[in-house]
């Protein structure tokens, strides 16, 4: 099948079972009927899911996909849950955006240029085994109760943390560009193997923490460079910051607080 578009009129239920491949995009698009979308064959998507603004959708099943080139949700008021049971492993960029999804479980990638999962209100968990993003992650406005776990990933071009009840990042080494952590509700963030944040030589690439009011904890024991600023404020539980190894700051420096130790 070359591309699938489902357009406003479809019935509820909609099961595309049969084609194991679609090589273009499947979409579905302004859809207030469709309340089931569900396959028990189609293995990959060649290029854009789509489905934005599928107001009554609240099963989304594929028994054995495994791949889209990329994924572009927004607008699923009522879809809770993702029944992917062999899980997408392969995508190049994920969007997921004004969902009722509570977990991500059921896409954990391998490898991804860019994420950004952002106003999903009831999202509390997301885990992948991601060991490198090439362009974005971007993380916010979802549920205070996020809880994100990273544990196999290592490198990343930029990340933005918002809003986040705990951030674990135990295997990142490097981040090229900016590591932004804002307004999140965790009491610690230990990078313990991370040693560099953006480029020295182009003086780009900041390191931030701002407004994350129960920050109580941060630990960079092996960070020797930021490319760009290094700027820690209004964290109001933060006093003591600690970066036992650092010797280049390619931009200013700012700590703004009640320090004790820095």
């Amino acid at each position: 099948m070359q591309t699938l578009i489902i357009g406003s009129d479809a019935a509820d239920v909609i099961d595309i079972s049969g084609p194991l491949r679609i090589l273009g995009d499947l979409t579905v698009r302004n859809n207030s009927k469709m309340i089931t979308l569900q396959s028990t064959s189609l293995t990959s998507v060649g290029g854009t899911f789509t489905m934005d603004d599928v107001t009554a959708l609240s099963t989304l099943s594929f028994s054995v996909l495994t791949s889209a080139k990329k994924i572009n949700w927004a607008g699923l008021p009522i879809l809770g849950k993702l029944t992917f049971p062999q899980t997408i492993s392969s995508a190049d960029s994920v969007v997921i955006s004004n969902t009722f999804i509570e977990s991500l479980d059921g896409i954990n990638l391998k490898k991804v240029s860019s994420m950004d999962i952002n106003n999903n209100v009831r999202l509390t968990k997301f885990d992948t085994q991601v060991a490198n993003i090439s362009t974005l992650l971007n993380i916010a406005g979802n549920s205070e109760d996020l809880v994100v776990s990273l544990p196999n990933l290592i490198w990343a071009n930029d990340m933005t943390f918002r809003d986040c009840k705990a951030v674990t990042t135990p295997s990142l080494s490097s981040v090229n560009a900016s590591l932004n952590f804002i307004s999140n509700h965790f009491t610690s963030y230990v990078a313990p193997n991370l040693t560099s944040v953006g480029n020295f030589g182009s003086r780009k690439g900041s390191f931030v923490f701002d407004s994350n009011n129960n920050l109580k904890n941060i630990s960079f024991p092996a960070v020797t460079f930021i490319g760009g600023a290094l700027t820690v404020t209004d964290n109001t539980d933060l006093d003591a910051i600690t970066f036992a190894k650092l010797e280049q700051v390619g931009a200013a420096i700012d700590l703004t607080g009640n320090f004790s130790t820095t």
